[in-house]
């Protein structure tokens, strides 16, 4: 897509994910609208739902704090963008307690009329993975 055109909720996600994997978290949540609501998927320690830009930004704490900062987006790899959500594949390397977690994520990402992140949900492409790497 021309950098010229690009559509502005895309800027925003790749932007979001830019800061994610660079382990900028307040940079991150800048994008955040105040009434974000954050949801990991699964049944492993690090899933559930956030609410604010606050509890989220404690997660994604959280999340490097259980990696020791290892938390890595290799790549990403495809966008899907619509009206008001961007999906995005995300390649992603982590280590925690001798354990390695390689993988695609899937992150939708929903905006506000104002451009900011609304909701955020994250699926792992493979949910037994995500419960052996983070635990129940």
């Amino acid at each position: 897509m021309d950098q010229a055109v690009k559509d502005p909720h895309l800027k925003c996600a790749e932007d979001f994910m830019t800061h994610l994997g660079d382990h900028e978290i307040d940079e991150a949540t800048k994008l955040l609208s105040p009434t974000v609501t954050y949801r990991v998927v699964g049944s492993h320690a690090l899933a559930g739902t956030f609410f604010g830009p606050e509890e989220v930004s404690a997660h994604l704490g959280r999340l490097l704090e259980f990696t020791q900062g290892t938390f890595d987006v290799l790549k990403l790899e495809d966008w899907l963008v619509g009206e008001s959500h961007v999906a995005t594949v995300v390649d992603i390397n982590m280590r925690a307690q001798g354990r390695v977690f390689i993988g695609k994520h899937i992150f939708l990402l929903q905006f506000d009329t104002k451009g900011l992140v609304t909701g955020i949900t994250v699926f792992f492409e493979n949910e037994a993975s995500a419960r052996r790497f983070f635990g129940p």
